[in-house]
């Protein structure tokens, strides 16, 4: 029995280190999109055509097509665009069907309650 606790527990905080680590990615590449959404601007305002090759180097890391004739206005929309999978992140619980058992569950909590 202690043993089955302890499993189980280990599975929690690993789960746990695991969510904790998908959020931090999840962040970390929202940044690293904000700055390079940065970059674009300020080479937008300043009315530069020429994208610097580090720029190109995040922009195609992230999958974002680059291509010398698009437009910078053009490559910020492609970053937004690369930035909504990083934006539309729901829990896997909320759209979770649940099983018939946790649903027997939980009507019989609720009767005996």
């Amino acid at each position: 029995m202690y043993e089955t606790i302890q499993t189980e527990s280990q599975r929690t905080r690993i789960r746990l280190i695991a969510t904790k680590a998908q959020a931090a990615e999840r962040k970390l590449n929202l940044y690293a999109l904000d700055n390079v959404l940065w970059a674009l601007e300020d080479l937008n305002l300043r009315e530069r055509s020429v994208v610097p090759g580090d720029v190109v180097e995040q922009l195609l890391a992230f999958g974002v097509p680059y291509r010398s004739d698009v437009k910078i206005p053009d490559l910020i929309e492609l970053v937004f665009t690369a930035q909504e999978q990083f934006m539309n992140v729901e829990p896997d619980e909320i759209n979770r069907v649940p099983t018939l058992e946790e649903l027997e569950a939980y009507f019989e909590q609720s009767r005996v309650a």
